[in-house]
């Protein structure tokens, strides 16, 4: 086939086109902002552990809200240093305080995390009596 039907001039040269034709028009929305993305990333990274997904659960299901290292050693099965390591990712992540009595230290759910954590673990609507 000559040129010129090719390309429908008669230069030879392929017709200058502004858009991409198989791209859509420029996305007229903005990314989540930087600050608000690190603060999720570090949150999901903390929860991002089988361990630490049984800690909130039990966090969430404790009748004051709270519960010590030693109420979840038993429970968990694992040694005070590895719950307690564990304690310290959550708390770094912000999504549990921390509030020491005496020599232990009790653990809560942050109030602002309660209901996206509870959604996330039990499924929305549910709580632990219901999983």
């Amino acid at each position: 086939m000559p040129a010129e039907q090719a390309t429908d001039h008669r230069s030879g040269l392929l017709p200058f086109v502004d858009e991409d034709p198989t791209c859509g028009p420029p996305l007229d929305v903005e990314p989540l902002p930087r600050e608000r993305a690190e603060a999720l990333a570090r949150n999901v990274k903390g929860i991002a552990d089988p361990t630490r997904l049984q800690i909130l659960s039990v966090l969430l299901a404790a009748p004051e809200g709270e519960a010590c290292v030693c109420d979840m050693t038993p429970l968990l099965d694992l040694a005070q240093p590895t719950v307690s390591y564990h304690m310290k990712i959550l708390v770094d992540a912000g999504l549990v305080s921390r509030r020491k009595r005496g020599t232990w230290a009790w653990y809560a759910i942050r109030p602002e995390h309660r209901a996206v954590l509870d959604a996330l673990i039990w499924g929305e609507g549910m709580g632990p009596a219901e999983a």
